[in-house]
């Protein structure tokens, strides 16, 4: 991965429907070249989609909160079936394995307060092995949308995520 595929890849994550040619006079390159390039970070798994960011206001989801879990065991098995249970949640958005106290973090969107906890009674407590839970309802969004900084002396092809540090 050089420059210009770094390049590529913020102002990807910016504007992810900018046509091709516009891309291609931002980064200084052909309009082929761009298109080539793009193609091979979607293969390498570093482009891995793409999606619109809707405005949960505007589609009847405004209360979103963050929902902290700890389980009684930490096997992997227990943990694999939390996992798979919580996937399976429309309301929740986002869903992190986490180190520390707190052993899942969940993102969630809903319409109102009795969804949270309809949500919390009737989904996330009947899940075997949860032990606590802590809520937190944002009251104001700051900044929801980030640009993942690429290091400039990341390759592409070995370690996680098929990268390597050189």
């Amino acid at each position: 991965m050089d420059q210009k595929d770094r390049q590529i890849l913020e102002v990807l994550q910016t504007d992810g429907r900018i046509a091709h040619t516009r891309l291609a006079e931002i980064v200084d390159l052909s309009a082929p070249a761009v298109l080539a390039r793009v193609r091979k970070l979607e293969e390498q798994g570093i482009i891995r989609g793409y999606q619109a960011v809707v405005d949960p206001d505007k589609v009847g989801n405004p209360v979103i909160c963050f929902v902290g879990v700890t389980l009684i065991h930490h096997q992997r098995e227990p943990l694999e079936q939390f996992a798979a249970r919580i996937a399976d949640f429309s309301e929740v958005l986002e869903a992190y394995h986490l180190t520390g106290g707190t052993d899942y973090l969940l993102k969630i969107a809903v319409p109102d307060i009795q969804a949270v906890e309809n949500f919390l009674i009737n989904k996330l407590a009947n899940i075997p092995g949860v032990d606590k839970v802590h809520t937190s309802m944002v009251l104001s969004p700051v900044k929801t949308h980030g640009v993942v900084p690429v290091a400039p002396e990341v390759v592409a092809g070995n370690g996680r995520n098929g990268m390597r540090n050189v």
